[in-house]
Parts: C-alpha cells; sequence; structure tokens
C-alpha cells in the first residue's frame, strides 16, 4: 500500500479490538517516530499496553473503546512547533495504516493527566493518536468541496494536492483552511493561528505533499 493509498482509505477509528501488537510492529513504529523526532526535533512518543489516557472518557463525537496503544506528539515549544506535531502526526498516521492498523488524531477527547508521556521542562504534550487494529475501518468523514479550500489552479499536481489534502482530518472537521499556489510555490491560510489551527495546517500539508509530489512545488 503506498502512502496515497493509505491516505484514501484512512479515517478516524474509535473503536477497537483487543488484539495486541505484535512486537515487530511495534519496533517498526518505533524507528519511524525516531526518524520523525530527529527531523522535526520532537520528542513523539509511543505508549503501548495503557488505557489509562482514555479510560472512562466520554469524547464529543462518539466514545472510545480499547483504546490501549498511542502515539504521544510532544516536544518543545519553540518556532512551529505546533505544525510539525500535526504533519509528522500525519505521517505517522499514514505509515500506522500502511501497516494494517487503525487511527484516529485526537488533541482534547482524553486525559491527557493520565498519559504516561516522559516529558523534560519545556516540552509540550500536544495530543495523541490512538493507532490499533479497528473493530471497523471507519467511515469518510464529510468533507467541503475543493473549489472552496483553494484558489483555482489548473495544474495537474495541484489538483492532486488538494484531492489528498481534503482527506486530511482537521479539528472538529472545519476544514478551516485555503491553498493557493503561485507558479511552484504554494502557500497554506488558516483562519487563525490558535495551536489547533497550526496542527491542522501541519496534517494538511503532509497529506497535499503526497498527493502532489513534493518534486513538483515547494511552500512559500
Amino acid at each position: 500500500m503506498t502512502e496515497l493509498e493509505a491516505i484514501r482509505a484512512r479515517h478516524a477509528v474509535r473503536k477497537y479490538t483487543t488484539k495486541p501488537l505484535s512486537p515487530v510492529l511495534i519496533d517498526g513504529l518505533k524507528e519511524e517516530i525516531e526518524q520523525c523526532n530527529r527531523m522535526g526535533q520532537l520528542h513523539i512518543q509511543l505508549v503501548t499496553e495503557d488505557e489509562g489516557a482514555f479510560e472512562s472518557f466520554v469524547p464529543l463525537f462518539g466514545r472510545f473503546k480499547n483504546v490501549k496503544n498511542y502515539i504521544a506528539l510532544a516536544g518543545k515549544k519553540q518556532g512551529d512547533f505546533y505544525v510539525k506535531c500535526g504533519y509528522y502526526g500525519a505521517r505517522l498516521m499514514i505509515k500506522a495504516q500502511q501497516a494494517g492498523l487503525n487511527s484516529c488524531f485526537v488533541t482534547n477527547t482524553y486525559n491527557a493527566k493520565k498519559c504516561l508521556v516522559s516529558l523534560v521542562p519545556e516540552e509540550e504534550l500536544v495530543g495523541v493518536i490512538a493507532i490499533d487494529y479497528g473493530a471497523a475501518d471507519g467511515t469518510q468523514h464529510k468533507s467541503k468541496g475543493i473549489e472552496s479550500l483553494c484558489r483555482p489552479c489548473s495544474d495537474k499536481w495541484f489538483i492532486d494536492g488538494m484531492n489528498s489534502a481534503v482527506l486530511a482530518p482537521t479539528g472538529l472537521n472545519r476544514q478551516n483552511f485555503f491553498i493557493e499556489a503561485n507558479g511552484n510555490a504554494v502557500s497554506i491560510h488558516t483562519k487563525d493561528n490558535s495551536p489547533m489551527s497550526q496542527i491542522d495546517t501541519g496534517i494538511v500539508k503532509y497529506h497535499f505533499e503526497i498527493g502532489a509530489g513534493k518534486k513538483n512545488f515547494s511552500w512559500a
């Protein structure tokens, strides 16, 4: 399964089975996380066999069930920290999908105090990604039309990028972003600069890159 195929197949899943992750699968996730941490200067961590972060917690969009494995998105709050958390979080979700797992990006509806994450001074936990074998594969979220999310551009790579970007999970599925191209320079705008919007920016950027192909453009 390619990354683009994984993007198309991945949907938010909140109910999981009790099937354990294999040691090989865990090692593969840890290796991918290490790469993301090196490239993004983050402190992302894999937590396994822990139900505390989601125990007896009723989120806005339905109850989570059997969440015992998750990726904690953390690091020092500096520069474009939130954007990086979204970007590399998206990459890890897609890698998990390629490995046969389901996932859900969570920023508010979990118990951060019970999250088994190791933080050093000046580090912040911004959210987690529930990962495990889903009880089902989830369903496609409702999406805005591409024409309302970008300035028209006829280049195939841009259209392919937008077709991928609209599949990106965003806060409350609001898709509060707008993408435009000036030649091969692409920019993304959000309605505000809140941490959630910055996280969404990172998630959307990764999805756009996979669809458009990084060789075809650069971020403005």
